[in-house]
């Protein structure tokens, strides 16, 4: 018992990973007991293709009349666009993504245990860590594989993954100045999370930093709120 249990957390490869793995565990514990349906197993993080991804964007000046250009907005897209194909490439928003990534830890701490017991890294100490990184392209394609059949199975139960926040009429704090169409940022409480957004004046109107905002609406497939001063 000693042994396996010395095995867990040496070397530092398997420490790292036990602990990640034992945090699932008792993530999911709690789940068991608490009777959490899979509509709340996503820590309200929403990785469905219609997510926001937003971007802090500073000090960007657009013409509002022009925000379908590519100009400028298209900066913001190409992590994005990285973002969701990984993440829909291992099936998240068609498979909860607590379970994807249980599925995850889960094959990258196997994963960490069978290669430390055939390759002795306990001599490289803290640097043995790195053994991780092939373990995590393994255990990205591993668990591709893994969460597949699951997709039919949240299908044929109608899962449609969690819905995208509705921002509007959210308030929150400039993180910078705005003033015409100069394209800013400012930070919401969100379900308790903070988040930046992209935001513009929606009038035109001066807003400094550390002012409270409010969210309007949303420029269409740009990700870039319009906000008004809170007054209140």
């Amino acid at each position: 018992m000693t042994d396996f249990l010395h095995t867990l957390f040496h070397p530092l490869p398997n420490g790292v990973m036990t602990v990640l793995m034992l945090v699932i565990a008792i993530y999911w514990l709690f789940v068991l007991i608490g009777g959490i349906g899979f509509d709340d197993i996503d820590l309200d993080i929403d990785f469905s293709p219609e997510v926001d991804v937003d971007v802090e964007v500073p000090d960007i000046e657009i013409d509002v009349a022009d925000v379908d250009t590519d100009s400028h907005i298209t900066v913001e897209k190409v992590p994005q666009g990285i973002l969701l194909k990984c993440l829909s490439f291992i099936n998240v928003g068609q498979v909860p993504f607590m379970l994807v990534l249980s599925t995850f830890i889960f094959l990258l701490w196997i994963g960490s245990l069978i290669t430390t017991h055939f390759f002795h890294v306990d001599h490289l100490g803290w640097r043995s860590v790195f053994v991780l990184l092939p373990l995590v392209i393994v255990g990205f394609l591993l668990t591709k594989v893994a969460t597949s059949p699951m997709v039919k199975l949240f299908k044929e139960i109608n899962y449609q993954g969690e819905e995208a926040t509705d921002f509007f009429g959210c308030s929150g704090k400039m993180l910078s100045n705005i003033e015409g169409q100069k394209v800013g940022t400012a930070e919401f409480l969100v379900n308790r999370n903070p988040i930046k957004l992209n935001i513009i004046s929606l009038n035109g109107e001066p807003i400094k930093y550390g002012e409270t905002v409010i969210i309007t609406e949303e420029v269409p497939d740009k990700h870039i709120y319009y906000v008004i001063k809170d007054t209140y």
